[in-house]
Order: structure tokens, then C-alpha cells, then sequence
């Protein structure tokens, strides 16, 4: 080769040619790549992720449920104690009107002294019935000498 142009592109050439042949054989796209070694703590973390979420799952369901059976026993709750406080305030209504009509029904006198009119009134009030817990032997016994 004389020509000196000719000899620059041959040699530029080969020099590429050798830079791209040693980047393909530095790869080695032939040779499979290693499996990744694998921490087994970040194993036993995705584990234990998996079973916290699969619990979280179950305890969200048994809460849902546990909520649904309070509110509906809530609501019967509710329920009964308005009944009962309609019950009550009926009864306490007959009551006034039967204590009323005692007190219209009995004859009135006229006393030697001037009566407060509360008393004349007011119902007579319920005896107090005290019960007294059952004869329990004493817990201690002294002797005397």
C-alpha cells in the first residue's frame, strides 16, 4: 500500500474492529448469567409481609363482623329502652291519675286546725320493709375463764 490515506482508514479500521470484538467477547453473550444470590433475611421478610397481610385481612373481617353484631344489638337496645320508658311513663301516668282520684273520692272534713295542703295531697307513703340477711354464726368465739 502507498497510499498513506489508505493506510490511516486500514489501521483506524482494525482498530475498531479489535475494541468492538474484544467488547463482545468481554460480554460473552454465549454463557447463561449466574442466578443472583438471594439474602435469606430479605426471603424471610417477604414471608413474614405476606402472613402479616393475609392476617390483617382476617382481623379486618372478624372486626367488620364484631362491629355489625354490636350495632344491630345497639339498635334492639335502644329500642327496648324507648319501650320501656313509654311503659314507664304510662304507668306513672295511671298512678297520678288513680292517686287523683283517691284523693277526689275521699270525703273531705273540715279539722280544727289549719292543715298544710301538701299533706292533704300527697299519697300516704309505702311502709319501709328492711330485710335482714339470714342468723350467720359469729366468725370468732372467746371463751372466758
Amino acid at each position: 500500500m502507498t497510499n498513506g490515506l489508505g493506510r490511516v482508514y486500514a489501521i483506524s479500521a482494525a482498530i475498531v474492529v479489535f475494541f468492538l470484538s474484544w467488547a463482545v467477547i468481554a460480554a460473552r453473550p454465549w454463557v447463561e448469567a449466574p442466578a443472583a444470590k438471594v439474602d435469606p433475611r430479605l426471603v424471610a421478610l417477604d414471608a413474614r409481609e405476606r402472613n402479616l397481610r393475609k392476617d390483617a385481612v382476617q382481623i379486618t373481617a372478624i372486626v367488620q363482623k364484631r362491629w355489625a353484631l354490636y350495632h344491630t344489638q345497639l339498635v334492639r337496645r335502644k329500642h327496648l329502652i324507648a319501650v320501656r320508658k313509654k311503659a314507664q311513663a304510662a304507668a306513672a301516668r295511671q298512678a297520678l291519675i288513680a292517686q287523683q282520684s283517691v284523693v277526689r273520692s275521699t270525703p273531705s272534713y273540715s279539722p280544727s286546725y289549719s292543715a298544710p295542703s301538701s299533706h292533704v295531697a300527697s299519697a300516704p307513703a309505702a311502709p319501709i320493709v328492711r330485710v335482714a340477711p339470714p342468723a350467720a354464726p359469729p366468725a370468732t368465739q372467746t371463751k372466758t375463764s
